[in-house]
């Protein structure tokens, strides 16, 4: 990994080839708790970059920290790390769909409120399920009524 971060007092966060608006709400997520977070693009580490690259990429983030704390984003995918926790056991992995982006910003809030110990914010939006359950009985019965046709 290229790593050319200053080494200040901050969370890092490692990416590689993440969604912008992800990486934007993760650290506004932080920023909303205070928390300063340094950027550090990573290289690839192998053809695929499957949860496993993902988790490994956290981990090596949060040992460059010095809150201890580090973040991978790829593509939609969050990963927080503690230096405290083994390396194959990060304290979220998160695929982020695009109706609940909101869940980014929470996944930085938590990220934050960790070195602040404070008690983490709900990122199971049960909103976002609902309204997906919602949909999907709506589109099933529009298919179903197309079909009777």
């Amino acid at each position: 990994m290229k790593d050319e971060g200053i080494n200040l007092h901050c969370i890092r966060v490692y990416t590689y080839n993440p969604e912008e608006k992800i990486l934007v709400e993760v650290l506004a997520g932080m920023e909303e708790e205070g928390i300063p977070w340094e950027v550090v693009n990573a290289t690839k580490i192998n053809n695929n970059f499957g949860y496993e690259d993902l988790i490994k990429m956290a981990y090596e983030a949060c040992k460059k920290s010095n809150m201890g704390i580090g973040i991978a984003i790829n593509k939609n995918r969050v990963a927080v790390h503690y230096i405290k926790l083994k390396e194959k056991n990060p304290l979220i992995l998160k695929e982020v769909k695009d109706y609940e982006i909101s869940v980014a910003r929470l996944i930085g809030c938590n990220a934050g409120r960790l070195y602040k110990v404070m008690p983490f914010k709900d990122i199971e939006d049960k909103r976002n399920k609902e309204l997906v359950e919602f949909i999907r009985k709506s589109v099933i019965e529009v298919l179903e009524r197309l079909r009777a046709l």
